[in-house]
């Protein structure tokens, strides 16, 4: 009945599973979250600098919010390896700094998200605001936990396929800020220059385009003279900003010939205004877009949105041949995480396992011990449930935690109970004996541990709230491991003693050595680990002992 109730607890642990998500790092509000702002391609540096004092003005309305820190554009010489790291003029970045979490009522994601929607309500001209909290862990402060690469050559049909994706993406409950990483909206201008009527001018289409450039763009001047332990300030001369706004402007941009003749550009060419793309990215070599986005507690989590999207992506969208999407963002970095720290839990397991064979001379025991372990998880998965929290690294670090603490319950179970077997107490008497004797120590350990868990799991401090599962994970463990180790090992012993002798006498035909010393219906060769001085008497070492034990066996010679 105690076996049958162990492998319905542990069924039911198991069914938890199913209804609790996994993400790569909980979510963790430190007080402290960054932003980007980017202005629609083509704003100039003054009118991206007012867009960016809108949006102060924005987070100042929030008093949870104590301090803005503002970068607007980037500095030059920088070596950007992705897009998320490049600036622009048309962009700023914000260092947002907010009261502790004790201290204010709303989470730092009730913040951004209202401050964000704002922003992109309010603010012409804005083609993604984006805030993020930092994390309490380097790999939360990454770029967006849910992130979709979308792959293809032609970068037109590149962005419509993210398009798509970013459709699915904003119709997805439980997914916040969606974005792609680019746009096909930068501003430019194509010039079609006639070959015939530049030669006339002795130009060739290079000196068209280097001309019109430097009306555009600007061109330095030269320096003529250099003064001693003075830097010169260089000079870039460009047209003005209301003579080359449209096509129309451009293509009165002047030309001048090898002959000194000025000529109005649209004489020699033809000027379209087209739209590429902000930036190009790639990825092993193939063009990509970036589609991203966040998720909060208490929603699905970011491994459960990334399958979601991607697969209606998969399922709903007409892919053209050599495009498609893969899984990026923390889909990736929590399955190569997990495969590392499901290896360290085996060898673990493993080496308690090849430790408790040494010091116990056997493979029995120890494979008793072992049988503990599935008994915690079952409580994991239902605490993990209750508290809503997702199955992630930190939980399975609980894990590897959880597995040293709970094994130890039933190595004292075990111990205890070969001790008194060693000393000649019949099996089941000695069963009886030692599970009440090791009740105490078991539960002071548990309860301990518990104790000092909760204010982890339920009230955690800012910073800690990443951490809150691994106390739940341990609480739960040890809570449901605990109670069902006190009953399960003692009659798991039985079973595989009994499953021992009917093994070795009626399949191996295998029976005790005429005259060979038999203690409590044991060899006495395989209690020898618990016998003093490996004799025949049967009693624990002294040294083993507990002063309970003493007690209890001098009590026992006085009777």
């Amino acid at each position: 009945m105690i076996i049958a109730l162990a492998l319905g607890t542990i069924v039911v642990g198991f069914t938890f599973y199913q209804f609790i998500g996994s993400e790569m790092m909980p979510l963790a509000d430190v007080g402290q979250a960054y932003g980007v702002l980017e202005a629609a391609p083509g704003t100039s540096y003054a009118d991206t600098e007012k867009k960016v004092r809108q949006f102060e003005g924005i987070l100042a309305a929030y008093p949870e919010i104590e301090k803005v820190a503002t970068q607007i554009g980037f500095e030059p010489g920088g070596t950007y390896f992705n897009g998320y790291n490049m600036g622009s003029v048309d962009s700023a970045m914000f260092m947002i700094t907010l009261k502790d979490k004790d201290q204010r009522r709303k989470t730092i994601w009730d913040v951004i998200d209202s401050a964000q929607r704002k922003g992109m309500e309010t603010i012409p001209g804005v083609r993604r605001i984006t805030i993020k909290e930092m994390g309490s862990d380097v790999m939360a402060s990454s770029e967006a936990p849910i992130s979709l690469l979308i792959y293809g050559k032609d970068l037109a049909k590149l962005y419509q396929a993210g398009l798509g994706v970013l459709h699915i993406g904003e119709q997805t409950k439980g997914l916040y800020q969606p974005y792609l990483d680019w746009s096909m909206t930068q501003p430019s201008y194509e010039i079609h220059i006639d070959r015939a009527r530049a030669a006339e001018m002795g130009l060739s289409e290079q000196n068209v385009a280097d001309q019109a450039y430097a009306a555009l763009r600007g061109t330095l001047t030269n320096e003529y003279w250099h003064l001693p332990n003075i830097r010169q300030l260089t000079i870039l001369v460009r047209y003005s900003q209301r003579y080359r706004s449209t096509p129309e402007d451009i293509s009165h941009i002047t030309i001048t010939g090898k002959n000194g003749e000025e000529v109005p550009l649209n004489s020699l060419a033809s000027v379209s205004l087209e739209r590429e793309p902000t930036f190009i990215d790639h990825d092993s070599g193939r063009r990509v877009i970036y589609f991203n986005g966040f998720y909060r507690q208490g929603s699905k989590p970011s491994m459960d949105l990334s399958m979601e999207i991607m697969g209606k992506a998969m399922m709903g969208m007409r892919w053209p041949p050599g495009y498609g999407v893969e899984m990026r963002g923390d889909m990736t970095q929590m399955m190569d995480s997990f495969n590392r720290m499901y290896r360290s839990l085996a060898l673990a397991v493993l080496f308690i396992f090849l430790v408790l064979v040494a010091q116990f001379r056997g493979l029995l025991q120890p494979f008793q011990m072992m049988l503990s372990l599935p008994l915690e998880l079952s409580g994991v998965f239902i605490m993990l449930y209750l508290n809503h929290q997702n199955f992630s690294t930190v939980s399975l670090l609980g894990v590897v935690i959880l597995t040293g603490m709970d094994i130890t319950a039933a190595i004292l179970m075990i111990d205890m109970i070969m001790q008194y077997r060693a000393a000649g107490m019949p099996r089941n008497e000695a069963v009886i004996e030692a599970a009440p004797e090791r009740l105490r120590p078991i539960l002071m350990t548990a309860i301990i541990s518990i104790i000092v868990m909760v204010p982890v799991a339920f009230w955690p401090k800012t910073g800690i709230d990443a951490y809150s599962s691994l106390g739940s994970v341990i609480i739960g463990g040890l809570s449901v491991g605990t109670a069902l180790t006190l009953f399960v090992i003692p009659v798991l012993h039985t079973i595989v003693d009994d499953l021992e002798v009917f093994v070795t006498q009626k399949l191996f035909k295998k029976r005790p050595a005429p005259g060979a010393a038999m203690i409590g219906g044991v060899p006495a060769g395989d209690l020898q680990p618990y016998m003093e001085d490996g004799g025949a008497s049967g009693n624990p070492p002294d040294d083993e002992r507990s002063d309970d034990d003493r007690s209890d066996g001098a009590a026992r010679g006085t009777d």
